[in-house]
């Protein structure tokens, strides 16, 4: 496994930054063992309002093609908010262990990353990153919508 010498910098559209610490709040009240991961991660971040985001940006519904542990294959998920995960085959949680690992780098970008369920320790390279699904699904609804609904 390639050695990680320096953190990448963080970059997450606003959108995204906002609407993963009110995640990661309601995790931590929770108890959930992954909230303060996310939450120290949003810690480095910095944000931006652009919409769309940079193409070569990990944002919540990216699809995010990498390797982990310097494996030859290149994996491939979509990145989604918590509790959206529908297809675990294609879906990523963007508060699993992985999932915050990658949040915010760029094509190129390694960083280490610690799966606690495993306890196994991890690398994980962005081979490429591909567009968000849209920019609708990325915008936090307002307080009442479910009322609205």
């Amino acid at each position: 496994m390639g050695a990680v010498r320096k953190r990448p910098p963080i970059t997450l559209p606003t959108y995204d930054f906002d609407r993963l610490v009110a995640s990661g709040l309601a995790a931590y009240q929770r108890g959930d063992p992954y909230a303060d991961l996310l939450l120290s991660k949003l810690e480095r971040a910095a944000s931006f309002a652009a919409s769309p985001p940079p193409r070569d940006v990990v944002a919540v519904t990216c699809r995010v093609r990498y390797r982990l542990d310097d494996e030859p294959t290149v994996r491939a998920h979509r990145l989604v908010y918590p509790g959206h995960v529908i297809a675990s085959e294609e879906e990523i949680s963007a508060a699993s262990a992985l999932g915050v690992a990658m949040l915010g780098l760029r094509r190129g970008d390694r960083i280490p990353f610690r799966d606690n369920a495993t306890g196994s320790e991890h690398v994980v390279e962005i081979a490429d990153v591909g567009p968000p699904r849209s920019t609708v699904d990325a915008v936090p609804p307002r307080p009442f919508d479910r009322l609205l609904r």
